[in-house]
């Protein structure tokens, strides 16, 4: 039997994709910085992570500074 690739949403866009195709990242502190396996995380696309709108909401969001 083939076993079914684990999928995960995206934080920003809200679709899903599988798991090796995100960029896994976590907030700890005030930075966003990627997950090294300690932690809460999230997913982001690539798309989102390219589109300068949706960069400007995920700064909102954390309160980050541009």
């Amino acid at each position: 039997m083939k076993k079914l690739q684990p999928t995960r949403m995206c934080i920003s866009c809200r679709s899903r994709h599988p798991q090796n195709t995100l960029i896994r990242l976590k907030y700890e502190g005030n930075e966003v910085i990627a997950f090294d396996g300690k932690g809460r995380s999230f997913y982001l696309c690539d798309v989102c992570g390219t589109n300068e709108k949706k960069i400007k909401g995920l700064v909102k969001r954390f309160k980050q500074d541009a």
